[in-house]
């Protein structure tokens, strides 16, 4: 077990070290804030289009991030060679491979969290400043504090992590994804709404289910294919299960106060698990059936 651990924590400090992986989060930062902030548009709610940029943000990129992650992780130990010496240790392919996927998908979590603050203070602001517009009878927009907190995750944390890369020696990729974690987390505790906040956390938990998914469909994929070649598979996956991600994309339920029930998300979980344990299993037996020396 303590194998297993170490070789999902080393995944996970790759991914996240990965220039791609710091792309996607900053796009899906970008998406997140800044759409709602410069297209701003009620639709019948003041936090309507800030809730479903975020909710998009968090799907579509998310998936990338999956699919990216894992394919580059597993790809990553078989072209370099590495993972003859990390197989002649005690440890079986079947836990090493599960210990990958696992690493990306624990580092997805990080991701998942940054853009899901960042965005809980981009609906917060549209909220708070159509009250102040209410009262004062202008146009509403972003209340200003929380779209500066939530716009630091994305022009801040590059900054403080250049600085300590300059003056301390820290990797920049790694730190610009902690510290914009960091401050996005902070700028969703400024002026809380903890409804608000429970309502919204409710729609974006269906999120990580299909990313579990796609997660060891990915896995699977880089077991046997090249990298475009797994990528583009576990694209193409993507693709033709958009009808079914329909059901874990919910920002309509949040329409006027709504919620998503605990129910709704216990049936998403027990819909998306089988199919997650059915890639992994699948992966494992392509990884099992691979020739590493090839």
């Amino acid at each position: 077990m303590r194998k297993w651990t170490a070789i999902a924590f080393a995944t996970v400090l790759e991914t996240v070290s990965d220039p791609l992986a710091l792309l996607l989060t900053a796009s899906a930062l970008t998406l997140a804030v800044l759409s709602p902030r410069l297209h701003y548009h009620q639709f019948g709610e003041p936090s309507r289009m800030a809730r479903e940029a975020g909710l998009s943000a968090m799907l579509v990129f998310g998936l990338a991030y999956v699919v990216f992650g894992a394919v580059k992780a597993i790809r990553r130990e078989i072209e370099s060679g590495t993972i003859q010496m990390a197989l002649s240790h005690p440890i079986s392919r079947a836990s090493f491979f599960t210990a990958k996927v696992a690493g990306v998908f624990a580092s997805y979590m990080v991701f998942f969290i940054t853009v899901f603050c960042a965005s809980l203070a981009a609906v917060r602001g549209s909220e708070i400043g159509a009250e102040i517009a209410s009262a004062n009878g202008t146009l509403p927009l972003m209340w200003g504090p929380s779209f500066a907190f939530a716009f630091s995750a994305l022009a801040v944390a590059p900054i403080v992590a250049a600085a300590l890369n300059r003056f301390m020696g820290f990797r920049f990729v790694p730190t610009c994804a902690m510290c914009a974690l960091a401050v996005s987390v902070a700028s969703a505790f400024y002026r809380p709404d903890l409804a608000l906040a429970l309502r919204y956390l409710g729609a974006a938990s269906a999120l990580p289910f299909p990313a579990a998914v796609f997660v060891s469909v990915a896995g699977a994929a880089a077991a046997r294919l090249k990298d475009h070649a797994a990528v583009s598979v576990s694209l193409f996956a993507i693709l033709l299960s958009l009808p079914i991600l329909g059901n874990y994309y919910l920002p309509n339920e949040l329409t006027d106060g709504g919620s998503v029930s605990p129910g709704y998300l216990a049936m998403s979980f027990l819909a998306a698990m089988p199919l997650a344990a059915a890639a992994l299993v699948a992966g494992v037996q392509l990884f099992k059936g691979r020739d590493m020396a090839e």
